[in-house]
Order: structure tokens, then C-alpha cells, then sequence
């Protein structure tokens, strides 16, 4: 049997070989062929110089920024699930800090204090979302990563039970750590929550 396979072997080696000082940067794309031999299905491979160079990591493309949503549809999914939400200021702007605002809360947020609400068979009142007046970084209140609720016995039990000690923050606040990473802070009339 003559397998017909001398060309797609003689433009792999006819291409020019370049001196590559990355591999990684400029990995060739395979060539890959299927024939019949003794009456078994083979398979080939050929690599070529001449194939687009595989991305870097800086060129890949960055994943997706969080999905973000408006206060008014973010207290409908709480409300909907059966939690609370309260505003000392009885008010809703984001830019005051005795306001409780949910502008820009990451959906995931929402997803997670309600799943939290679901476990935990706890009464559950958010009390801070992404206002003012909390403190700054990445995964902070105003990124729509964490939210404050109130204490109440059901959640401060099922919190203390459920989830290890991580440590006490500069403030003072006894840390605990859920295995997904979220954490909870214990401070003195609310839990401050990481949702990651």
C-alpha cells in the first residue's frame, strides 16, 4: 500500500528554519493529516515556521469585567429572595455615606448573599453596599465586591460554626473564612462580607 504523503512532508521540510530564540513566543501550529495503514487509521503531525506564532499571556484576551447592576434591580433580587435591605439616611445615592446604595453591585454579590441567606435559613438585612464611606481598594464596597448585614443570632451562629477563624484585621475585626473565600469580618453591629 503507498500512502500519499510525500508532499504535505516535503513542504514541512522545504520551509526555511529560522533561529527562534523563544519557542513559547513563536510556537508553530501542527499540520495534522489522518490515513488508512495496514488497515489501521494513523495520524500525523508536520509543524511549519510559517504558521502564526502562538499569543503570548500579555496578548491573550483579559476575561470579562464583572456584570454589574443597577440598585433598583439588585433590591428586587434580594426582595424577591426574601432579604432585607435598610438606609440609615433613608436614601439611595452612592455618593452619601449615610445612604445604603447597591448602584454597581457586582450581580455575582447579590448571587452570593443569597445563596448565603439560602444555607444559612438566616434572616438576612443589608445595611452598606457601594456608598461612600468605606474603605478603599479592589475588593472593596465601592468595586460592588462586599456588603454589610446586620447581626442577628441565626447568622452570627451559622457564620462562627461554619467557618474558621482567618485571623483579626488591623481594626480589630475577627476574621472567618468560607472555603470559596469569601470572608466575613466581625464588627461591632454588622458582619462586613468579601465576596470573591
Amino acid at each position: 500500500m503507498v500512502i500519499s504523503i510525500n508532499a504535505m512532508a516535503s513542504a514541512a521540510s522545504a520551509t526555511p528554519t529560522s533561529s527562534v530564540k523563544d519557542p513559547v513566543r513563536h510556537a508553530p501550529s501542527p499540520i495534522v493529516r489522518t490515513y488508512e495503514f495496514d488497515g489501521v487509521l494513523q495520524t500525523a503531525r508536520w509543524y511549519t515556521e510559517s504558521a502564526p506564532r502562538a499569543e503570548t499571556p500579555s496578548e491573550r484576551q483579559r476575561p470579562a469585567r464583572p456584570a454589574r447592576v443597577s440598585h433598583r434591580r439588585a433590591v428586587n433580587a434580594l426582595t424577591t429572595a426574601g432579604l432585607r435591605w435598610k438606609s440609615s439616611g433613608h436614601c439611595i445615592d452612592r455618593r452619601v455615606r449615610v445612604c445604603t446604595s447597591l448602584e454597581a453591585v457586582r450581580s455575582e454579590t447579590i448571587h452570593d448573599v443569597i445563596a448565603l441567606k439560602r444555607v444559612s435559613r438566616c434572616p438576612i438585612m443589608v445595611t452598606g453596599g457601594t456608598e461612600a464611606g468605606h474603605a478603599p481598594g479592589f475588593f472593596s464596597h465601592a468595586r460592588g465586591y462586599k456588603l454589610d448585614i446586620l447581626h442577628n443570632a441565626c447568622i452570627d451562629r451559622y457564620i462562627t460554626k461554619n467557618h474558621p477563624k482567618s485571623g483579626m484585621r488591623r481594626d480589630g475585626a475577627t476574621l472567618y473564612r468560607a472555603p470559596g473565600g469569601t470572608i466575613f469580618a466581625d464588627e461591632f453591629d454588622h458582619w462586613d462580607i468579601l465576596f470573591k
